[in-house]
């Protein structure tokens, strides 16, 4: 018995609202609701890029849908993949400056859950797909304070699943570098971002690296939410690194810094960013990191994968047990990889010092240590390729249905 995905028109509905992930399913069966049977897998796929059913997504959904949805003919999937986010605002109970007792029914994920149960659609008939496992540890935390999830979550990572297609083509053999790193921050700007370009920078690094940033901007980065006092200035960030004030003007005159003015574009499958891996040794991925919950990894961590490089990740604390979980191999036997558990700060002024030292290195040395990293990196890009989540999807779709597959 296949999985059904009934049709449902978004093309019209403003860009900014629609997750970018329709092409990860365009191998599931496409139906009209009125072709819908009870006897079938049927689920509504509504693609939402913020964790809101907004009025322009909710007019889409015809009447008779509703309809069978109430009777569980067929049922809502909210794929919400491409963007983390904090759904279920764990942090109004645990860092509560505001001494109010919090209103479950105002987090995003009961806002969400309102626009289907309103219509007599059952709670625990809605599936939500999402990129992080962050949901595990919130349910388990908002289930001691005696709240009870009834949807079923599962996890989609869409941008380990876009970058499947690269690895399978790329051969990882040996090379001949022409510079020892790559740290490419050129999209949206964050502190993290300016704190990893600049220390590089003060460090006389640069130059020996792939290196590109953004026009520097005072930034605010925050949850928004009056509930914490989280906020983080760009100003305030930077004054941590040594000599900010002294060279403060002089960095930001030397912004933006190009690579080769290509933009990034990983989800057209045409794409091609080999020449990136196969001249510069170190990846730095300076991941999304948002002011959210939990560790979020993207294809600025899967593409060195794919390209078979070694890497470290400036982004969310437990990036690299996370990907360690997933089977994973990093390289703690090449370097300390003890930045993945401090802070911001102390994060990037670690990573540089593993950039430093792998300057010190000339590239005969590096090729050759490159050489020795080969088998953790085929054995990193075969744990992609054989990664299982798009069958184990079907699979799970269809137990929620009770269907043994």
């Amino acid at each position: 018995m296949t999985v059904n995905f009934i049709k449902l028109n978004l093309q019209d509905v403003n860009s900014a609202l629609i997750d970018n992930s329709v092409r990860c399913f365009e191998n599931f069966d496409a139906k009209h609701y009125k072709n819908a049977k009870a006897s079938d897998i049927n689920y509504l796929p509504i693609y939402i890029r913020v964790p809101n059913i907004t009025e322009q997504i909710q007019s889409k959904i015809h009447n008779d849908i509703f309809l069978l949805m109430q009777q569980g003919v067929i049922r809502p999937l909210i794929i919400m993949v491409t963007e983390q986010w904090d759904l279920f605002d764990t942090y109004k109970w645990k860092d509560n400056r505001l001494n109010l007792v919090p209103d479950f029914g105002d987090v995003p994920y009961s806002q969400v859950v309102k626009a289907f149960t309103k219509r007599a659609v059952p709670e625990e008939n809605i599936t939500w797909l999402v990129p992080t496992t962050q949901h595990i540890q919130d349910i388990s935390y908002l289930k001691e304070k005696g709240y009870r999830i009834k949807t079923k979550f599962l996890q989609y990572d869409f941008f380990l699943e876009i970058m499947k297609p690269v690895a399978r083509k790329y051969e990882i053999k040996t090379r001949n570098f022409k510079k020892h790193f790559s740290c490419l921050c050129r999209g949206t700007p964050r502190n993290h971002r300016y704190g990893i370009v600049y220390d590089l920078w003060n460090n006389g690094l640069d130059n020996q690296g792939a290196v590109s940033c953004g026009r520097y901007e005072n930034l605010q980065e925050s949850k928004k939410s009056n509930w914490v006092s989280d906020t983080v200035e760009t100003e305030s960030f930077m004054s941590n690194f040594l000599d900010w004030e002294k060279n403060k003007e002089s960095f930001i005159n030397s912004l933006p810094i190009e690579y080769d003015n290509r933009v990034n574009a990983h989800w057209n499958v045409e794409y091609n960013e080999a020449s990136i891996f196969d001249d510069n040794f170190l990846w730095v991925a300076s991941e999304t990191k948002k002011v959210h919950n939990g560790v979020y990894i993207t294809e600025k961590t899967w593409k060195a994968i794919a390209y078979g490089s070694p890497f470290v990740i400036n982004g969310d604390n437990g990036s690299l047990q996370y990907l360690k979980d997933m089977g994973f191999k990093t390289f703690n036997e090449y370097w300390d990889e003890s930045y993945d558990e401090v802070d911001n700060i102390e994060k990037i002024k670690r990573i540089t010092g593993i950039i430093k030292n792998i300057c010190g290195k000339d590239l005969d040395q590096i090729n050759d240590l490159y050489k020795s990293m080969i088998p953790i990196l085929q054995h990193n890009q075969k744990i992609l390729i054989n990664n299982t989540q798009h069958t184990d999807l079907i699979n799970n779709l269809s137990e929620t249905h009770g269907i043994d597959k």
